[in-house]
């Protein structure tokens, strides 16, 4: 089997690590996998990494017209069995191209992949012979706006690298930590991009430090752009919490075992998750997940014990947080059950078994 995998998109996120992390699980399954990236995007470089095939198509603007017609090319030559589109802003050219390059016959089959929700109406969608989303809320909304394609929508879930099961001193509320180092108990933390409603955390602090006065909550990502920081900063200040609060910036990927090693409670305020890979990554390190009940990751702990799904505000989820900072013994079991939980339905090894199975299906 072949298969092409289009994400055209400049930046670098947990999107393009899944593609990755597909990418070398269908290769070790025996699939052949190709790229196509924008030139110069971060995603070219990264996914050359990988030692497959990587085709850079240009840049916007006059060389969309370009990039189209090296993609019919492409298709023309390769006659790819699976097409795989993985940002909805490369559906048009790609569904364009596509029957360009096959007026009437296709040798495969065209899918658009969604990792984020989106209610959009979506030009061409019809044309895709299948719809793969991450999670079951990224196909409620997909289809609010695309009601018609409910036929053609399947969802499959993410994986993960799996290490080792934590190591004892993880489940010890006095422990050294690794990353924050210096820090005592309690630690809570929230990693994301800064527009993933921080805010309603931050408005939770003071209610938090009436139960824990020291606790310290950490936002890990990047938080050098002014414009989503300066607000954040602002509402901090108004609240007189400045030393609860830590920022790390962006931390490298190899260090986030340590920090989920850190934290007493992973936590997070955003309510349109598409799926959570950070929330899985949590759960592996044995560090349980406080979350409203809306958002992709809602399908991580549907039926699980491993964290806590809050319906209502921030004073319920502040209660739930409280709470489990409050009682060890059920953290630390809850801790326990996620690692568990990763390890039995979202490895790498059974994300790589779920998709080629998705696609043989697709080309039966």
């Amino acid at each position: 089997m072949k298969v092409l995998l289009i994400n055209n998109d400049k930046g670098w996120s947990g999107g393009q690590e899944h593609l990755k992390d597909l990418a070398s699980e269908l290769g070790r399954l025996g699939t052949e996998v190709q790229f196509v990236v924008r030139s110069g995007a971060r995603s070219d470089a990264r996914f050359r990494e990988l030692g497959m095939p990587v085709h850079a198509l240009p840049g916007h603007g006059l060389g969309d017209v370009k990039a189209l017609f090296q993609l019919v090319r492409l298709l023309r030559r390769e006659r790819f069995d699976i097409v795989s589109v993985n940002r909805e802003h490369d559906l048009f050219m790609t569904a364009l191209a596509w029957h360009l390059a096959f007026p009437l016959r296709k040798p495969g089959k065209l899918m658009m992949s969604y990792h984020t929700a989106t209610a959009r109406r979506q030009l061409l969608l019809g044309s895709a012979d299948a719809i793969l989303c991450i999670s079951e809320h990224v196909r409620t909304k997909l289809l609010q706006g695309n009601p018609t394609m409910a036929g053609k929508v399947s969802v499959v879930y993410y994986g993960i690298a799996l290490g080792e099961p934590p190591a004892d001193g993880k489940f010890d509320r006095s422990r050294p930590r690794r990353y924050f180092t210096g820090e005592g108990f309690p630690l809570i933390g929230m990693i994301g991009e800064f527009w993933k409603n921080q805010g309603e955390l931050i408005e939770m602090i003071p209610t938090l430090r009436q139960a824990f006065p020291g606790i310290k909550v950490a936002f890990v990502g990047d938080n050098t752009d002014e414009w989503l920081i300066t607000p954040i900063m602002a509402q901090i200040s108004s609240l007189g919490v400045e030393d609860a609060v830590i920022f790390t910036g962006r931390v490298p990927r190899e260090r986030i075992p340590d920090i989920f090693y850190d934290f007493d409670l992973s936590v997070t305020t955003h309510r349109n998750e598409g799926f959570g890979i950070v929330h899985l990554e949590s759960l592996a390190a044995g560090t349980p997940v406080v979350t409203y009940d809306e958002g992709g990751m809602v399908d991580i702990f549907r039926g699980e014990d491993v964290g806590r799904v809050v319906t209502g505000g921030p004073a319920e989820f502040s209660a739930a947080v409280v709470g489990l900072l409050q009682d060890d013994e059920q953290r630390f079991s809850l801790g326990r059950n996620g690692y568990d939980l990763v390890k039995r339905q979202y490895s790498l090894a059974a994300m790589g078994r779920r998709y080629l199975e998705y696609y043989q299906h697709l080309l039966k």
